[in-house]
């Protein structure tokens, strides 16, 4: 499914094998998005246990750090495609986690 958009939109790929901040604002977003999400999971550890499912939160930290990336490749990015690129899998993660998770 990635390589059909990348085609029909004609976005070329990355070079690199991981995934690297497009500028300083971009790498202090995600440092920050990492540090709510373990401060998060360390604090709300035993209580997520024992009332939602982790599955949702780890979900909600996921969808949130997507669309970070998404908004700063379609504001700052070369290539003015790659953020269509970024949704596209990060929907397709989001299904395959959903459906593993919810679904019985």
């Amino acid at each position: 499914m990635g390589r059909y958009v990348r085609k029909c939109w004609k976005i070329t790929t990355r070079k690199q094998w991981l995934y690297w901040p497009l500028n300083r604002t971009h790498a202090l977003i995600e440092a920050f998005l990492m540090m709510v999400f373990l401060f998060g999971a360390v604090s709300l550890g035993s209580q997520l246990m024992g009332t939602i499912n982790w599955v949702y939160y780890l979900f909600f930290f996921f969808c949130i750090r997507s669309i970070s990336r998404a908004f700063m490749e379609w504001k700052y990015a070369k290539n003015d495609n790659m953020w269509i690129s970024q949704l596209t899998e990060a929907a397709i993660a989001a299904v395959l986690l959903l459906s593993f998770f919810v679904l019985p």
